[in-house]
């Protein structure tokens, strides 16, 4: 994780370094042309969002509910995404504004992935029938998705167009699914016998080398995901087109389950175009 942070962020730095090099600073505005003299900067841009989120899941559920030879689940990650569309108002005069209000409708989807070594468990050879003893391991796989109303303020630094943004963040659930099972990975022609595990419920499945042995909707899921977004962003006017990439951390305020300890946060990396109204 700390190296795909970093690499991101080296990725980030070095587009604004080129793209400062080469652009003017914004309210600076290009040379004069005599022939089209300078208008004023545009107050409105608008346009759509798009980017990648690295989702980081706590929690605190376990693998089988009520086994107390089953781990617990206490950390997920996997790759996300989010798209919307943004609004930007330049605070003061819009030609040496160096703060706006961003408001952004973002639908994001934020899943994990956990996994957890079992025990050694009896199993069968799927050639011939006899008993086995075989590893497990536990997975729990999250698929979360909202749709967020986000109410960021940025803050130009140093006479560039280099920015920092803070904000809230309401999110509202439209998706929420988990899956738990339990998993083979040695030998690999051990199959679980359903006739080992008779008191439960469970589903086999890839040829009775998995076994889901929970899925659900988290029933005390909350209906809202409160959270804080900050981070940086950079500027790249393209005449009234603002190219603008960003880097956020999304810190989840309010947990997505009580009962689980379940609470979401994500690290996110992905690129605005504004255009001027």
């Amino acid at each position: 994780m700390k190296k795909f942070a970093s690499v991101v962020l080296g990725l980030f730095i070095g587009a604004a370094g080129c793209a400062m090099a080469q652009q003017p600073a914004v309210g600076q505005g290009e040379l004069a042309n005599p022939l089209e003299p300078n208008k004023a900067r545009p107050r409105i841009y608008v346009g759509p969002v798009a980017g990648y989120n690295r989702s980081l899941h706590s929690s605190g559920f376990q693998s089988v509910s009520g086994d107390v030879l089953c781990p617990d689940f206490t950390s997920g990650t996997a790759n996300g995404y989010y798209l919307g569309v943004s609004a930007e108002y330049m605070l003061g005069k819009p030609s040496e504004s160096k703060s706006s209000i961003i408001a952004r409708v973002v639908y994001n989807y934020m899943p994990a992935y956990y996994e957890q070594p079992g025990d050694r468990l009896p199993s069968i050879d799927g050639s011939n029938g006899s008993i086995v003893y075989s590893t497990v391991r536990h997975v729990a796989e999250i698929k979360y998705s909202t749709i967020d109303l986000e109410a960021i303020y940025k803050l130009n630094l140093f006479n560039s167009n280099f920015g920092v943004v803070i904000g809230p963040t309401i999110g509202v659930p439209i998706g929420v699914t988990r899956q738990q099972r339990m998993e083979l990975i040695e030998p690999l022609n051990a199959q679980f016998d359903p006739s080992l595990y008779p008191d439960n419920n469970y589903v086999y499945i890839n040829n009775n080398r998995a076994i889901i042995t929970g899925e659900d909707n988290i029933p005390d899921k909350s209906g809202i995901r409160l959270a804080i977004k900050a981070g940086v962003q950079y500027e790249m006017p393209i005449g009234k087109l603002l190219l603008v990439p960003c880097l956020y951390y999304n810190f989840g305020i309010t947990e997505v389950s009580a009962s689980n300890n379940l609470r979401i946060n994500a690290i996110q990396a992905g690129v605005d175009l504004r255009f001027a109204l």
